[in-house]
């Protein structure tokens, strides 16, 4: 079986997290989604309950497949901060003869080499990159699958941002139920 992990923060999901996913339907058998407990990059906690951001991934418009897998693994593990590298050690024990991926986007690339254990992750994942619109800053040099044919430019510091700001113009950066449902529960205020 092909295996796809993507993780983050999920703080919001927005429409470019549900396209990612909608386009590793395509490649892979499963798709593990993995909303972080705390990322070692940002090294905060996210901006609102592990329970919200649960309830917003169960409401993506994530194609209608039982390929995808929304995972608490990171939540309720008593590990912090997240390290992707414990993540793809309990998937890979739980999936044996499985081929595991990682999707990450091109700012994250940029980084790996920084990540723990990052020679350890390549040994256990292969690496689909995603465009954001970033340029490469230093030679990458790891393995990677570029997927080109991607063009949102979204981030959900940029919609917390918006929704401090009292503009609701961050609609068109999340999926109709997203919306509401932020709104709704009064989050990011």
């Amino acid at each position: 079986m092909k295996i796809c992990v993507f993780g983050g923060m999920f703080d919001p999901p927005h429409i470019g997290h549900e396209e990612i996913v909608a386009k590793l339907v395509e490649k892979f058998d499963k798709i593990i989604i993995v909303p972080s407990k705390v990322t070692p990059a940002k090294e905060h906690k996210p901006a609102v309950s592990d329970f919200h951001r649960m309830k917003m991934l169960s409401l993506c418009n994530f194609p209608n497949t039982s390929k995808c897998v929304i995972s608490d693994y990171e939540i309720t593990s008593c590990k912090s901060p997240s390290y992707t590298i414990n993540t793809l050690r309990y998937i890979k024990n739980r999936f044996k003869k499985s081929d595991i991926s990682i999707a990450i986007g091109l700012d994250q690339l940029n980084n790996f080499n920084s990540w723990y254990k990052s020679k350890e992750i390549i040994s256990i994942a292969k690496i689909v990159c995603f465009n954001r619109k970033v340029k490469s800053k230093k030679k990458i040099s790891v393995n990677y699958e570029f997927i080109n044919n991607f063009d949102y430019n979204i981030s959900s510091s940029d919609i917390r941002d918006t929704i401090l700001r009292g503009n609701n113009q961050f609609r068109t950066m999340v999926s109709e139920n997203i919306f509401n449902y932020i709104i709704k529960e009064n989050l990011y205020k």
